[in-house]
């Protein structure tokens, strides 16, 4: 029968404080919905990402053979133990125009029309293997990127040979490349035949080899080397060197860094929002409690026992949270589903199916009704074990001194009113913590996301603003310095040139082949040396440790923060570093370590040194180029100008760019990143001024016979809306301060953080002023109207309803 009685009185009191529940449920909903979203939308992008990399059945290693790979050859591979399987292919760097439009960079991928594509194959998507030997298949991202559509005719040109023209055939899914526009790149599909056409080699210089056992492909990177050079050991038997490995991180996509970043980002946000409800309902249980403190005491007096009333208000806590859990899980998966679909989008995959794994929804419901349970444990407890002589007590106002307060309702300018809110403020002080510390936590999750987000916009600023050149221009082959210097000064528009060397590298180990660990597009994960000249004005990077290079170094080489994180893992300024550089070895000191965000792993020689190594004096393969104006047209009309001066000369341009369109592919990569960063800001500023507005509601029935004295002695419903207001106003003053003074802190942890995993290198610092101003907007603006329509229920109160409350 008591338990009956109990269940009844939980009902009654949902039912009389149906408003305030209704609001428990929806902010715990509303942050459950965001962690279901977030944890669904994760699983499925680490899921398919893995699976759409798995589907390409991507080489663990590529042995670059230049006398070619013959059938034979392929045999005897296969043959070794632990390689599974084995492909003949070649890549070329090449460029792509459509029409009159400028030159895009182009990775095509070769190999014979009968070669079965077993190892790093794509799928068709509309299209069919093999293309015509005067058409290509491009990666289905590049179609939007260059603008053209199958049946299409584009432009190719390989370096050192005459444009030529070719029908874009169709398309394929390559899961092993990312989308064409982030990085400013194509990737096309065609035949060794059609090399013949396009003026390059049709030979097989590419060997892919699976390393693996019945299980599937091999994730040790140190067995896949050792077999690597097994493998290098019998084409070196059978007459056919090998002059590097490639070996890529295996089964890992070349962005898997950046989705798991994402999906750390969210589940951090979405967490911190679940946390932020739980404190919601912890307040909002201990004014419940607080207006309930006769009733628990009448309890008491007629036999319960604390143990009894704790349950039934944990009974009713758990109601509500299962309730916000249910409602909340349907709808974070529809959400978690949709952001899968936009990640896929953004990363170039494919999904394959939409299920969501159990443990999704285990750790929802585990998170929905765990965490309010946990937070609201505490005052649910010290409410339930209230004697009843504290409840005969208890008058329904504090009994704490007004310490603290007495200064600022001393100043000057400070009506009646106003000093009784700041009295009223300062004298609950519990109360004033938990309201204040919410919205500040949220304020402070808010800056620091959209900090965090223009930080990632100011990498890419800074990484474009070390470079003080307009141009780019790699070319195919060393040639005469000056004369490439002059050829460009030459033209119209440029102001100025360097030449620069440039060629491969690869880190050297003495007694086996080189190993490099970039992918296959010859562009993620890769090592150059670069050698710029000693006076130099186009690069002006920071440096990290140690010094810059200097005119008369001999036996010294700076790198950026790549290497130590890719190639050299733990080299620091003193180290030596052993270099494979245009075939010869060479063992430099490391000097310096610099930022070098844009750029992938990069050792930089002096000029000098650089010629003496690779016997290349007065000769250079990069073309650094500044231009007279800096807007993107006049970058481009000078890059057509100085295409043209190059092939009157027949120099061989292997790729060209404007730092415009390297803004581009930098921007694309942190898009991703900036845009899930904005969207959990800005749902910690819900949850926020959702915490403040049930603070709010909270006090009010707290405070139901202090209102009612008021009245009494006279204030008018303007004097007592006006109280309540600058409460609410000054609670959010104190929150804005206190986000203030946290942001900065966390803005910097965080950044680091995340900018470490993912660009192994700390995000620069941003304090966002719109940030800043955009949350005192809504701190301040949303507590004058929360406190606003709580203080027209105050305002409203009678003499008589006040002293009605139990």
């Amino acid at each position: 029968m008591i338990s009956l009685l109990r269940l009844r009185k939980v009902a009654r009191d949902a039912w009389l404080t149906r408003t305030r529940i209704a609001m428990m449920v929806v902010t715990i909903a509303l942050s459950v919905l965001a962690v279901s979203a977030f944890l669904s939308a994760r699983a499925i992008l680490g899921r398919e990402i893995a699976g759409n990399y798995a589907a390409t059945r991507p080489a663990s290693a590529t042995l670059n053979v230049p006398a070619g790979v013959d059938a034979a050859t392929l045999g005897a591979v296969r043959a070794v133990p632990a390689v599974t399987d084995a492909a003949a292919r070649t890549s070329v760097l090449a460029r792509v125009r459509v029409g009159a439009s400028p030159w895009r960079v182009l990775m095509l991928f070769a190999a014979d029309a009968d070669d079965p594509r077993r190892v790093a194959t794509v799928a068709t998507a509309p299209g069919a293997w093999p293309p015509p030997a005067d058409g290509m298949l491009l990666e289905r991202t590049a179609l939007p990127f260059l603008g053209v559509a199958a049946g299409d005719r584009v432009t190719l040109q390989v370096p050192g040979a005459a444009p030529t023209p070719m029908t874009v055939s169709g398309a394929v899914h390559d899961g092993a490349v990312a989308p064409a526009s982030q990085e400013q790149t194509a990737y096309g599909y065609v035949t060794t035949a059609a090399l013949t056409r396009l003026g390059a080699p049709a030979v097989r210089n590419q060997l892919k080899i699976v390393v693996g056992d019945r299980t599937g492909p091999s994730g040790d990177q140190q067995r896949i080397e050792a077999v690597a050079q097994q493998v290098a050991g019998v084409l070196a038997e059978r007459g056919q060197p090998v002059t590097r490995v490639d070996v890529p991180p295996p089964l890992r996509h070349p962005h898997q860094g950046q989705m798991t970043m994402v999906g750390f980002s969210l589940l951090a946000f979405g967490l911190t929002a679940l946390l932020l409800s739980a404190i919601l309902v912890a307040t909002m249980l201990g004014g419940m409690l607080a207006g309930q403190i006769r009733q628990i005491g009448a309890m008491k007096a007629v036999g319960a026992r604390t143990g009894q009333v704790l349950g039934m208000y944990l009974v009713q806590v758990t109601a509500i949270a299962l309730l916000a859990t249910a409602l909340a899980v349907a709808p974070g998966v529809a959400l978690g589903r949709f952001l899968a679909e936009r990640g896929a989008r953004l990363l170039n995959l494919d999904l394959t199916s939409e299920v969501i794994p159990g443990w999704v929804y285990a750790v929802t419901l585990l998170a929905g009704v765990g965490v309010p349970l946990l937070v609201a444990l505490a005052p649910l407890i010290r409410g339930s074990r209230v004697s009843v002589r504290q409840a005969i007590d208890d008058h329904g106002t504090a009994s704490v001194r007004a310490t603290g307060a007495g200064p600022l309702s001393r100043l000057p300018g400070v009506s009646s009113g106003q000093r009784l809110a700041l009295r009223n403020l300062f004298r609950r002080r519990g109360r004033l913590a938990l309201t204040a510390g919410l919205l500040a936590v949220a304020g402070t999750m808010f800056l620091t996301g959209l900090n965090t987000a223009g930080g990632w916009a100011a990498l890419v600023d800074q990484g474009i603003a070390q470079r003080h050149y307009d141009l780019e221009v790699r070319l195919h082959q060393p040639y005469s310095a000056g004369r490439l210097t002059a050829l460009a000064t030459g033209v119209p528009g440029v102001t100025g040139a360097e030449a620069w060397g440039r060629t491969p590298t690869t880190m050297h180990e003495a007694g086996r082949v080189d190993v490099a660990h970039v992918y296959p597009d010859d562009a993620h994960d890769s090592f150059t040396v670069l050698a710029p000249p000693a006076d130099t004005a186009l690069l002006r990077l920071p440096l990290l440790a140690g010094r810059w290079l200097r005119a008369g170094d001999t036996d010294a080489v700076v790198i950026n923060h790549l290497v130590p994180a890719q190639q050299a893992p733990g080299i620091r300024v003193g180290d030596p570093i052993t270099l494979s550089v245009a075939g010869r070895t060479v063992t430099r000191t490391v000097v310096g370590i610099v930022s070098d965000f844009g750029t992938q792993g990069t050792a930089y020689l002096t000029s000098q040194e650089y010629a003496a190594v690779t016997g290349t004096t007065g000769q250079a393969q990069l073309l650094r180029v500044v231009t007279g104006r800096h807007d993107a047209a006049s970058r481009e009309a000078a890059l057509d100008a100085l295409e043209r001066a190059l092939g009157a000369a027949g120099i061989a341009i292997e790729q060209d760019l404007t730092v415009d369109t390297l803004q581009a592919a930098l921007d694309g990569h942190v898009l991703v990143l900036a845009d899930a960063l904005i969207a959990i800001a800005v749902l910690t500023a819900v949850v926020g001024l959702l915490g403040l507005a049930s603070a709010m509601s909270t006090s009010i029935t707290e405070r139901t016979r202090e209102f009612g004295v008021l009245h009494a002695i006279g204030a008018t419903a303007t004097a007592v809306r006006g109280i309540v207001v600058t409460e609410g106003v000054l609670t959010g003053v104190l929150s804005l301060a206190v986000a203030l003074a946290a942001a900065p802190g966390l803005t910097l942890a965080f950044g680091r953080f995340i900018g470490t995993q993912a660009f192994r290198q700390p995000l620069p610092y941003e304090f966002s002023a719109a940030a800043l101003a955009l949350w005192t907007l809504l701190a301040l603006g949303g507590a004058a109207l929360v406190s606003a329509a709580a203080a027209r229920r105050a305002s409203r109160l009678t003499v008589r309803e006040a002293l009605a409350t139990v």
